[in-house]
């Protein structure tokens, strides 16, 4: 079996989960990383490594489908939004024609997550809670909603990683905001369309990683944890949760979105205990290794519904109130014009047999 991660980046922890699930089921496979930095630390995790343009280059799609048809990969998952926008706009198509497996949104269900201002009003039409999202452009909506609300979360309408992202008070936010509409130039007037205005709900923020089949389907499980601390944008710390005030979320997010494989949700569970999604993340999200050190398996979960196996019944089980905290760590490769250093025999044995069960 081969897999291809694209856009990998620094996420060796996926890399490594995805090589021990092959190995733990007695597959014989490859974990493939493709990336335009060929220094990624994934790249020397990886079982093999493949250049790729930046997705934002014109030469990006064609050298792809290259790749792919060198290597015949059984699945493909991207793990960067922007790629995945790429991909839904009719790259996965061609993917899937091919006879990869290939977890992307439809064209309308990607741009109705990647576009925070159409989630909003896609999600209140189906009847699922979600902050009121006005764009900066709109002064009359803008003062609206700083007059019925006390607090409000500004940032960026397109944005990955918390991009933007500011909280105010009513009065902080109507004094930052005149000032902008006073002195902005017309280049700077045309980004209020970029940035949106939410009135900041309140409550306790949790993810979810709501999961089909790679093919779609119906919720096969969902992954909770309970934010502790967040860096750039991304979960640093997190306890694991029970799932069961999310059940009904995630059934609806997956009858408005048609999920394939996994999403990644970002929810403000308020005192009434009503759940407000603040983000969807079309792919593996940056919590779910807070879950998988608790037990979940959902690499495994994906394997066996690439080749049609029964999964183990246990991959969504996870310990209750255990806290996971990422921490720093390094990687080491030769470029390719580097002679390596001759190890023993034993040695290198030792580090083969490492390597392929992830230690």
């Amino acid at each position: 079996m081969r897999i291809i991660i694209s856009s990998a980046g620094r996420r060796v922890y996926l890399v490594q989960w995805f090589q021990e699930a092959l190995y733990e089921a007695g597959i014989d496979g490859d974990v493939i990383v493709l990336d335009f930095d060929p220094n990624a630390a994934t790249a020397a995790a990886a079982d093999d490594y493949r250049p790729v343009p930046a997705f934002t280059c014109p030469e990006y799609a064609d050298a792809l489908l290259d790749i792919i048809d060198e290597l015949q990969p059984d699945l493909f998952i991207s793990l960067n939004d922007h790629e995945l926008t790429a991909l839904s706009e009719g790259l996965a198509g061609q993917l899937r024609a091919r006879g990869v497996v290939t977890p992307v949104l439809d064209q309308a269900s990607h741009r109705a997550v990647a576009d925070k201002l159409v989630m909003s009003q896609v999600l209140q039409r189906a009847g699922i809670s979600t902050p009121t999202t006005v764009l900066m452009s709109d002064v009359m909506a803008v003062h609206q909603l700083l007059n019925k609300h006390s607090h409000v979360i500004v940032k960026d309408r397109w944005g990955s990683g918390s991009s933007g992202l500011r909280r105010f008070t009513a009065d902080q936010a109507c004094r930052w905001v005149e000032e902008r509409y006073l002195n902005a130039t017309d280049a700077e007037a045309l980004g209020f369309d970029e940035i949106i205005f939410q009135p900041d709900v309140g409550g306790e923020e949790y993810g979810l990683d709501v999961i089909t089949a790679v093919r779609g389907g119906p919720v096969e499980g969902i992954l909770a944890r309970r934010k502790l601390g967040m860096r750039h944008g991304e979960t640093s710390s997190a306890m694991t949760v029970p799932n069961a005030p999310f059940i009904g979320l995630a059934a609806a997010l997956n009858a408005t979105l048609g999920i394939r494989g996994s999403v990644d949700v970002d929810v403000l569970l308020t005192a009434d205990g009503t759940p407000y999604v603040l983000d969807v993340n079309p792919r593996f999200g940056g919590g779910y290794p807070f879950v998988h050190v608790a037990g979940a398996d959902l690499p495994h979960f994906y394997l066996a519904s690439t080749l049609g196996f029964a999964p183990r019944p246990d991959w969504d089980n996870y310990r209750i109130g255990y806290i996971g905290a990422k921490h720093e760590g390094i990687i080491g490769f030769d470029t390719p014009d580097q002679t390596p250093i001759p190890q023993p025999a034993e040695h290198r044995s030792r580090i083969t047999i490492q390597k392929r069960v992830g230690i």
